[in-house]
């Protein structure tokens, strides 16, 4: 029982080291970029085209991906992100034209964010947790936020003290020696080692039927994408990221545009990613001990609340500052996802179902900044849609009761829930 509950911390610690290093693509891009058009000459539209392609390259590439991880080798599968990561930061380095620095976003950089990002870790953790789950994937996915601020002074220590084109060789040797170590820590399955989930004696209830060699029960796509409880998380998931998205790509500007210091603008990215990270532990804590409605409805009014305060953003800094924090707790809805996902679903198609809904949500993430950008230039302010999000949030709310939050096990739902018999 210790040694399998080892194990299965070991892989929390290996998938946080992971996801932080994946991570770190999106939010050092803005330092990248600019020795990139110091070198390419590119329009700022083009410059930012990198971030869209990487995200449509993700849309893409997450539902594949998803369903694979549930079919084959998760370390093998993860590796290939890493090896994706580290290979797209050489090749980078000896880009000779802005064209294929976006072929390399592309294709490079978007496979990795999936391959080794929060799809991964989900599949990986609910695998190795039951009871623990909510505090393991807390944990795990706070590197994701973890790596938001480790990695953007590095990488700008880095361009300071190289070249940019040495700068980003010397990144990826980094990224090379923290997640290879990570990736030598994954075991696939607690199976894999005659062990169970949780440290357990046992394997858990819900999966005797799995492990008896009854698949019967598990989802196809068409009975997925049937389910209204699907569609009800994939809506209140879009909300809140594609908000937030919006939101930390507009603040140092929106900032700026009330008399703020750049510095003082640039804090508050700062605390944004810090109550991020502070969200996610705080979910590890909580996760297991709560209910995940009662914690769906705290994350949707917190993420209210800041983003009615930023429409309010003229009545002073620390106005800006506090909700940017409420804002930025909002992270809590990624851990909060891949916490209910198996239980709606099931473990067995946990990639499936998460990969189908990041595909979904990654459009409204590719919508949501130049949203913001469109309000403003039509009215001079943010203050509409930011009222808008505040307004979709609290009708979110009135979505959670909706949402099933126990796996289709009944007469009934099996018949609603599972593969149609072949003709």
């Amino acid at each position: 029982m210790t040694r399998s509950f080892a194990i299965g911390w070991r892989q929390v610690g290996a998938s946080m080291v992971i996801m932080a290093c994946a991570a770190m693509v999106a939010s050092t891009y803005g330092i990248i970029a600019v020795p990139l058009a110091e070198e390419f000459q590119p329009s700022r539209m083009v410059l930012m085209l990198a971030m869209t392609i990487m995200a449509l390259g993700s849309a893409i590439a997450a539902p594949i991906c998803g369903d694979l991880m549930d079919r084959i080798s998760l370390r093998t599968l993860i590796g290939c992100g890493i090896a994706l990561l580290v290979g797209g930061y050489v090749a980078l380095s000896f880009a000779t034209s802005f064209a294929q620095v976006l072929i390399i976003f592309g294709l490079f950089f978007a496979a990795a964010n999936i391959l080794a990002g929060p799809i991964s870790a989900t599949v990986l953790l609910t695998r190795w947790f039951d009871k623990r789950r909510g505090a393991a994937l807390g944990i795990a996915i706070s590197g994701v936020a973890g790596g938001t601020m480790f990695f953007p002074p590095l990488v700008q220590f880095l361009l300071d003290s190289f070249t940019w084109r040495e700068a980003l060789r010397v990144l990826a040797l980094i990224l090379f020696l923290l997640t290879v170590p990570a990736l030598a820590l994954l075991v696939n399955r607690p199976e894999d080692r005659g062990l169970h989930p949780d440290g357990a004696e046992a394997p858990p209830a819900n999966l005797a039927k799995a492990q008896a060699g009854q698949p019967a029960g598990t989802p196809s796509l068409g009975a997925i994408l049937r389910d209204p409880s699907f569609w009800l998380l994939g809506a209140v998931n879009t909300i809140v990221l594609a908000g937030m998205m919006g939101t930390v790509t507009n603040l140092v500007p929106m900032a700026v545009d009330y008399g703020i210091a750049p510095h003082a603008a640039a804090l508050v990215v700062s605390v944004y990613a810090g109550t991020g990270f502070i969200g996610k532990l705080l979910f590890a804590v909580l996760a297991d001990r709560m209910s995940p409605r009662t914690l769906m409805f705290a994350v949707l009014a917190l993420f209210a609340a800041g983003m009615a305060g930023l429409a309010q953003a003229g009545s002073g800094y620390g106005m800006i500052l506090a909700s940017a924090a409420l804002v930025g707790i909002g992270g809590m809805m990624i851990p909060l996802k891949s916490f209910i996902v198996p239980r709606i679903f099931g473990a067995a198609v946990v990639g499936r179902v998460y990969g189908l809904l990041s595909f979904f949500t990654l459009w409204g993430l590719l919508a949501t900044p130049p949203l913001f950008g469109f309000i403003f230039d039509r009215t001079g302010s943010y203050s509409a849609i930011f009222l808008a999000y505040a307004g979709f949030s609290v009708l979110a709310m009135l979505l959670i009761p909706r949402i099933r939050l126990q796996e289709a096990d009944s007469a009934s739902a099996d018949a609603a829930l599972a593969p149609q018999p072949a003709p």
